[in-house]
């Protein structure tokens, strides 16, 4: 096995990320402030597909981010982000990112990083356990128990 078809089987979710000519900066890729749109965007896609998290119902905020650039991304390679929650507490949850772009005929790591997803009582101000239902469904999907 590759080394990125290794890198690959560790996430159970991908997703096809739609560059636009305006994720670039003037040196020519995508800006260093677009990754975490990108990471967000996979975020909402998985939440919504493994469990139709419901934000009106459970209400989750941003607890941090962590990004690492490995290379460029640049307009139009076709580029992927694969997403895997990697750890779930009682009241968040890690989720990991690889962003991977096809370059020269290769698919090539970009970016990775994670972030930390803490549910949230926003009627209350503090956090809160996370759903039984949406544990036992990420857990179904991830084929692991946390």
């Amino acid at each position: 096995m590759s080394d990125i078809e290794e890198e690959k089987s560790k996430f159970t979710f991908k997703t096809k990320l739609e560059l636009r000519w305006s994720d670039m900066d003037q040196l020519g890729h995508v800006n260093n402030a677009m990754y975490l749109t990108y990471f967000e965007q996979a975020r909402i896609e998985y939440l919504h597909e493994v469990c139709k998290w419901n934000w009106t119902e459970t209400g989750a905020i941003l607890a941090n981010a962590y990004v690492d650039y490995h290379r460029p991304v640049v307009y139009p390679a076709p580029t992927y982000v694969y997403v895997s929650v990697s750890k779930m507490g009682n009241k968040s949850l890690e989720i990991s990112y690889m962003i991977v772009s096809v370059v020269d005929e290769k698919e090539k790591i970009m970016t990775s990083g994670y972030t930390t997803l803490v549910v949230f009582d926003y009627s209350k101000q503090q956090s809160i356990a996370i759903p039984d239902k949406i544990r036992a469904e990420i857990e179904a999907y991830e084929n692991r128990t946390y």
